[in-house]
């Protein structure tokens, strides 16, 4: 048994002040801390004194780990742009981030606070270095191609994958299913590979909506997608936005980006029960405008930060920093607390996680950091453990410590 003193505890729906969190894999008592130490006589303490704060672990739930070499080799300012200079260096980058590489940037997230990631895997090339690190991970295996003639050659490479993942299976290890994008899969395809994820109760996680050139080519056949697909002799898209949505009818899935789906395709992500992914930083580099908040008040939101190909950094916490200036529209104390909401207890919840939140019998997913010395309105707490950290002090992954 392990207990943990705070000044204060954010469950995050609660302050606790000078409480204690008894735990062992999981949260056991949360109590003052002179009570647990009798009850539980023996157990490991962990006292971290003033200005103290523990919080759940933090959940990135929508991470692409394969383009970790990435620094600037990559055109930022516009989808397009860099998604024709994704294809002409894929080769390369991936040739650059071996699995020290992948290795690295999962040790990053570990020591930012975050305690498990959803990894979207494109090529199985992280698939080591996921299974081995000390993180939990939820590992979506996606799936790409709008060729009907390569449907069956796809499908057959993403079973191959799912089923490479599934001899990693463990409680801290769950695979799981992408389906890239509706503009990038095939109808047939990505209804063989949902069916799939629901026949095996998998997770499902894709990209939705996330620039204006999606909108225009799935809606009215134009845009810059236009001239990006006749490259691939295709003239026409190979769904429709609302038949896609309808694929995932009855199977609440995640939905990165959103950043140009509609009023109905949104009521239609509330009704389901998706929960929307929002990557700030990486619809900024890419030139995707900014995700509406108001128009999604209403569903459970997560915040992730994308891959190093549209970030320059894994760190959840300069990712909640971007988040807290890009929305300056919305009331600063509200939106912080709503934050930490998005990648613990909303993120926990659209990943089918029992963590994301202090509570007796949640997973000792936890975190601790420092406030400042100064701190006094305690309404304002939200705000500065977002602005005031990047490495917390400690973290704990089902009670077992780290850093």
């Amino acid at each position: 048994m392990k207990i943990v003193k705070t000044k204060y505890i954010l469950t995050p729906n609660r302050l606790l002040l000078n409480k204690a969190v008894a735990f062992n894999e999981k949260i056991v008592d949360i109590d003052d801390f002179k009570t647990l130490k009798r009850k539980f006589n023996g157990a490991k303490i962990f006292e971290y004194g003033d200005n103290s704060c523990l919080l759940p672990g933090f959940i990135n739930s929508h991470v692409h780990l394969e383009f970790s070499a990435n620094r600037a080799t990559l055109l930022y300012g516009d989808f397009i742009t860099w998604l024709n200079s994704v294809i002409e260096k894929r080769e390369e980058l991936i040739s650059r981030c071996d699995e020290e590489c992948i290795k690295n940037s999962l040790d990053i997230i570990l020591k930012s606070g975050t305690t498990t990631i959803g990894a979207i895997s494109s090529f199985g090339l992280d698939l080591l270095p996921c299974s081995n690190s000390s993180l939990k991970v939820i590992y979506f295996n996606e799936i790409i191609g709008s060729n009907p003639a390569a449907a069956d050659m796809l499908f057959s490479d993403f079973l191959h994958r799912v089923e490479k993942s599934k001899e990693f299976k463990s409680k801290k290890f769950i695979p799981a299913v992408a389906i890239h994008s509706p503009y990038s899969v095939h109808r047939v395809l990505a209804k063989k590979a949902i069916d799939f994820a629901k026949d095996n109760s998998l997770l499902i996680s894709t990209h939705f909506m996330e620039s204006k050139a999606e909108r225009e080519w799935l809606d009215n056949k134009r845009g810059d997608f236009k001239k990006f697909f006749e490259q691939f002799n295709q003239s026409i898209p190979v769904n429709r936005a609302k038949d896609f949505l309808s694929l995932f009818d009855g199977y609440p899935s995640l939905f990165a980006h959103c950043v140009w789906a509609n009023k109905e395709e949104l009521e239609v992500l509330k009704n389901q029960n998706h929960t929307i992914i929002h990557s700030p930083v990486s619809n900024r580099l890419l030139g995707n405008g900014v995700l509406n908040f108001d128009k999604i008040k209403d569903l459970n939101v997560a915040v992730a930060t994308d891959g190093l190909s549209s970030n320059y950094s894994l760190n959840l916490y300069d990712e909640l920093k971007a988040a807290l200036f890009i929305h300056s529209y919305i009331e600063l104390k509200r939106l912080a607390f709503d934050l930490i909401k998005s990648v613990t207890i909303n993120a926990a919840k659209a990943l089918r996680l029992n963590s994301g939140e202090i509570k007796i019998d949640m997973a000792a997913d936890l975190q601790i950091v420092k406030l400042p010395n100064d701190l006094e309105n305690l309404e304002s707490i939200a705000l500065h453990i977002i602005l005031n950290n990047k490495m917390p002090k400690n973290i704990f992954i089902e009670g077992e410590l780290h850093g």
